[in-house]
């Protein structure tokens, strides 16, 4: 598993037809949803109506779409931690890091493939109401959704056995997921070789703390590995 699980960032750079069947859906799933949050978030940003439009939308689209995007989620998490042991800890936390910035550079490719550079209120408006019909939705393929299907009913069923449940669960906490995107939007902030420290870890959301080398202290807010610094 390991194995298979180490050129997972390079599997992603090739684009989804070279990705195995798993990989695929999970990185359908989390690219879209991703994508479809900061479509809501730039498009909010063009008029009153729309940003009504978007967050309804986006409401709606996850009511039908949560128990895809779940089992995305943790078939991500069961792939990289599944048999790992704590000597493979480090090198498993770095690769859940370096697969969740890739989702999120593509999901940025993703939205400018929506909604160009830079969307207008039309244009955001009549992208909505796609998302409203439907036609972002995770049902299709059949077989991804079959397959996230059945990680979200492994998710419940570890939730049921806490133990199990605690014992993944808790190798994240040393790290979060979101560590290098922090980096990133530090590094954006003109913050160099930050001191981070993560204060709370309660994925998808994830708050850390950062002293860069001019003795600046910075929060940084992360929620499904969109991350925000705040002074």
């Amino acid at each position: 598993m390991f194995r298979f699980l180490t050129v997972l960032p390079f599997l992603l750079l090739l684009g989804c037809s070279s990705l195995p069947p798993q990989t695929q859906a999970i990185h359908s799933a989390l690219t879209t949803d991703a994508a479809l949050r900061e479509a809501a978030e730039q498009c909010s940003l063009t008029g009153l109506e729309v940003r009504r439009q978007a967050t309804r939308a986006q409401l709606d689209w996850w009511s039908r779409n949560r128990t895809f995007v779940l089992g995305a989620d943790h078939g991500l998490l069961a792939l990289n931690w599944d048999g790992g042991n704590e000597q493979s800890e480090a090198p498993r936390a770095v690769l859940a890091m370096q697969t969740l910035e890739l989702i999120q550079s593509d999901s940025d490719q993703q939205l400018r493939s929506w909604l160009g550079v830079q969307a207008s209120e039309r244009e955001c408006a009549r992208f909505f109401e796609r998302v409203e019909d439907g036609k972002i939705d995770l049902d299709r393929p059949k077989r991804d959704a079959e397959i996230l299907t059945g990680f979200y009913q492994e998710r419940r069923a570890l939730n049921e056995e806490v133990e199990s449940g605690r014992s993944i669960n808790s190798r994240y906490r040393k790290y979060g997921r979101s560590l290098f995107l922090v980096e990133k939007a530090l590094s954006e902030r003109g913050c160099s070789n930050p001191e981070i420290a993560l204060l709370r870890n309660s994925w998808p959301i994830e708050v850390y703390d950062a002293v860069c080398r001019q003795q600046d202290y910075l929060i940084v807010q992360c929620e499904w590995g969109r991350c925000e610094v705040k002074p």
